[in-house]
């Protein structure tokens, strides 16, 4: 099993591959392959401005800062409530329980 894991790492390559071309494929899907071209289909200049651009890019990223935050709160949260006690069997649980050593 192991020479198998081991001669199947190529496959990792492949299908990180294969999910990109895949994926940058289907972001165009009003390209026709080999019909028009993505510079045809591209929005004109004009169209999209610059403002618009930043205005998305900076809700992007806000909405990252905001669910890193969220996630960095929690994490404290979740460490400086610390561990939880656990009761350890003693030899009286053991015998309550039926697993005492005689």
């Amino acid at each position: 099993m192991l020479w198998a894991l081991m001669l199947a790492f190529p496959f990792t390559y492949i299908a990180n591959i294969a999910g990109w071309t895949t994926a940058e494929a289907g972001r165009q899907p009003w390209v026709i392959y080999g019909l028009m071209r993505t510079k045809d289909a591209a929005s004109p200049a004009d169209s999209v401005s610059a403002g618009t651009g930043l205005f998305t890019l900076l809700g992007f990223a806000g909405l990252y800062q905001f669910v890193g935050i969220l996630f960095l709160m929690l994490i404290v949260r979740i460490v400086a409530r610390g561990p939880e006690d656990v009761e350890l069997p003693t030899t009286s649980t053991q015998a309550a329980a039926g697993t005492g050593e005689a």
